[in-house]
């Protein structure tokens, strides 16, 4: 080789086969290392769920038991966020044996497509949390075992019930579940979960703001008459919302003499369709004409695809048919997301002759509280809406001491709140070394929604810590809050609690709420559609609440 010629390095690797095979193999490996992690990174999943939960959906989110209290979604709202690292902080300071609660909702809503929003949701989980504060905190539920709060998305829809009831189970013996509480809307979907629930975990379920009639029969059953063993609620049916109604509109002055039920036939939706066809029946009168104007809302849409607008179009083409049917009051037998596009078709559609039009509504219509085209409506004087809540802040009045029943919501209130007692002045009273008080707005309350998740947790802790917090013995828990009735009764925000042969709440009233177009509410009237006004313990050998 002439002097000064270099090999070229690439060419000296011959020389070392043993060294170029080594490099060569290094090379490679990184490739492939560098590789995956390209890979990894184009393909890391978007949501990143915590223990207990799986991400799926579109949008994507996290469903299942939160046992992390980890966010549901990437755009969980702050105010969700706060709430589930609550839940979690709760937990955390539970020492020793304990028993665990699972809150049960769609808690990943999509705007436009499901039926309720967040604003609710928080108004739920801020009532379960205020029963399990009380239940650890204070001597309103017995002391032991310690009780958990977990929440369960079952996703937008309702559509990963399945999911969310598998981890119920995966989780139940490792996290001593004892009941799954609240389910949210009355569809196909929930009532399925309940049946899931009751058949492969034995467990109570315990509706919150369960009202459709046929909630509690087992979808399984072909004859459409067996119930689900392990299912209960805390709030009262849709039979019994529109007799209370009924009862309201008959006593208006001037009197009703036309009314038209703007109903709606989607099919899987429970409420609606119990709530309608109770409607048809029971707003008959002899000195009355009822007009049903039927509509359908849409039953599955993808996200963005506009329920709002489709809803628009149908009661545009209602509009002329309630002019001629001429009402002076129209029930609306619908979702409460979807009054608002009746209220503006009717605003804005062509005059005809009905200065102002009456609407009452079922309890769904808590959600159009905050729906600024309601108040739009409410405000111009075209319209006014009240609607048969479940409960309502107001409805034991401000008389001091006032009934057991106002003293038991005053306790409520007072934990919900973190202030004094509103008629003895004095602060609630807590066991020795209790957790810091809460701090919830009174105005979380007007939706009555945090009273009857507070109730149904309630109820489910009574249960556990009666039966001492194991939940060994399949179907026990079911037998207890089967005896919660008559001198057994448990003191509740939304009334005494007291359950009938069926699972369904026996002796509640219903407060008639109207809604004012800056969005505080008022409560009208507060019926008793199953009963004389429940709002003592009886006496001994008395007969004056229910099952006595």
């Amino acid at each position: 080789m002439p002097a000064g010629v270099r090999i070229p390095r690439f060419l000296r690797w011959r020389r070392h086969p043993v060294v170029s095979v080594v490099v060569i193999l290094l090379v490679l490996a990184g490739a492939v290392v560098g590789g995956e992690r390209i890979h990894h990174i184009a393909t890391r999943p978007e949501l990143s769920c915590g223990k207990g939960m799986t991400a799926t959906g579109k949008p994507l989110a996290c469903v299942g038991v939160n046992i992390e209290g980890k966010p549901f979604t990437k755009d969980d709202p702050d105010r969700m966020r706060a709430l589930q690292k609550q839940v979690r902080a709760a937990n955390d300071a539970v020492t020793g044996e304990a028993t665990s609660v699972v809150l049960m909702l769609n808690l990943s809503p999509v705007h436009d497509v499901d039926t309720l929003t967040h604003e609710s949701l928080y108004h739920n989980i801020e009532g379960a949390i205020t029963a399990v504060w009380r239940a650890n905190n204070t001597a309103a539920y017995g002391s032991k075992p310690g009780v958990k709060l977990y929440l369960a998305n079952m996703g937008s829809q309702y559509g990963a019930w399945q999911q969310a009831v598998d981890s119920v189970k995966q989780h139940a013996r490792s996290e001593r579940i004892s009941a799954v509480v609240g389910l949210g809307q009355s569809t196909e979907e929930t009532r399925q979960a309940a049946a899931a629930i009751s058949s492969q975990l034995h467990i109570p379920v315990i509706g919150s703001t369960v009202t459709g009639n046929s909630m509690n029969l087992d979808p399984a059953d072909p004859t459409g008459k067996k119930l689900i063993p392990d299912m209960f609620r805390v709030a009262p049916t849709n039979t019994d919302t529109v007799i209370a109604a009924n009862q309201y509109v008959s006593g208006l002055k001037p009197a009703v003499s036309s009314m038209a039920v703007v109903a709606d036939g989607v099919e899987g939706d429970d409420y609606t369709a119990t709530l309608a066809a109770e409607a048809k029946v029971r707003f008959q009168a002899t000195d009355r004409t009822v007009t049903v104007l039927p509509y359908t809302s849409p039953r599955d849409m993808p996200s963005g695809a506009g329920r709002y607008d489709h809803l628009v179009q149908q009661f545009t083409l209602m509009h002329a048919n309630l002019c001629q049917a001429a009402p002076s009051t129209v029930y609306f037998a619908g979702r409460g997301r979807d009054l608002g596009a009746f209220v503006q078709t009717w605003v804005q559609g062509a005059p005809c002759g009905i200065g102002q039009l009456h609407i009452l509504a079922g309890d769904d219509a808590s959600e159009a509280i905050r729906d600024d085209v309601v108040l739009k409506g409410i405000a111009s004087g075209r319209v006014t809406v009240a609607y048969t809540a479940l409960a309502s802040p107001e409805e034991w009045g401000s008389e001091c001491p006032g009934s057991d029943a106002k003293r038991n919501y005053d306790q409520f209130w007072s934990a919900f709140t973190g202030r004094p007692d509103p008629c003895t002045q004095q602060p609630l009273a807590t066991t020795q070394g209790a957790q810091p008080p809460l701090s919830f707005d009174p105005a979380s309350l007007a939706s009555g929604q945090a009273m009857l998740t507070h109730d149904a947790v309630a109820a489910a802790v009574s249960a556990a810590r009666r039966e001492g917090g194991k939940a060994k013995t399949p179907g026990l828990l079911t037998g207890i809050l089967h005896q919660f009735y008559c001198a057994q009764m448990l003191p509740g925000a939304s009334g005494w609690l007291s359950f009938g042969s069926e699972g369904n709440a026996v002796g509640k009233p219903i407060p008639i709420v109207q809604v004012n177009a800056d969005g505080t509410t008022k409560t009208a009237a507060l019926t008793w559609p199953s009963s004389a006004p429940n709002l003592n313990l009886p006496q001994r050998g008395g007969t004056g609440a229910p099952g006595c």
